[in-house]
């Protein structure tokens, strides 16, 4: 199904979408550290919709972040669905982020297929860990932090029993939110300045 809009229309109103759910997650988890469920099933629903109603991709490699914009497809958009779950998941399962976080990179995939989901992935992870950096420096529990990720990454050794617990050893965690925001920024400014994927497919 074709709405009959433009390539660049139909990137326009995809790229405004996912910038509301975007804003909306951050704002939700700034104040309440949660993303709530009913904005991840928006951000996923309005990304299968738009990629089964736009113009539909001409070129290999398009899709929503790329200057030959085109639509992918219901197969496009449940593959970039599950590729943000996958790719976030292990860091749920280490308790490096909320479930909320990986839901809404699900929902993010759905937007972009799983290409672009990948290298949004590496560009949230930078900015999660330029901003934990700062913010560690800046409050000043830099020892907390490092015996943390000691414990963390121990627990993870075969035959040493897991004993690290993010809510009750947490330096002040951040919301990663934020991150998630940063980093898709961070993205489009780097595709749309002209410059190529980090990961090609």
């Amino acid at each position: 199904m074709n709405l009959n809009r433009s390539p660049d229309a139909w990137q326009l109103a995809s790229l405004s979408m996912l910038a509301l759910v975007m804003i909306l997650a951050l704002v939700s988890d700034l104040r309440e550290r949660r993303i709530p469920n009913p904005l991840v099933l928006l951000a996923l629903g309005a990304g299968v919709f738009f990629n089964i109603t736009g113009p539909q991709a001409t070129a290999d490699g398009a899709g929503l972040f790329t200057a030959t914009p085109g639509a992918l497809g219901l197969s496009g958009a449940v593959l970039g669905a599950l590729a943000g779950l996958a790719l976030f998941l292990p860091l749920y399962l280490v308790q490096a982020t909320g479930a909320g976080d990986v839901k809404l990179m699900a929902g993010i995939g759905s937007f972009t297929g799983a290409g672009a989901a990948l290298n949004i992935a590496l560009f949230i992870l930078l900015a999660g860990g330029v901003l934990a950096l700062v913010r560690m420096l800046w409050a000043g529990n830099s020892r907390r932090v490092m015996a943390n990720v000691a414990m963390a990454l121990r627990q993870m050794l075969p035959g040493l029993a897991g004993t690290f617990n993010i809510a009750a050893h947490s330096a002040d965690r951040m919301p990663y939110g934020v991150a998630m925001a940063a980093g898709l920024l961070a993205y489009g400014m780097w595709i749309f300045s002209g410059r190529n994927p980090i990961v090609m497919f």
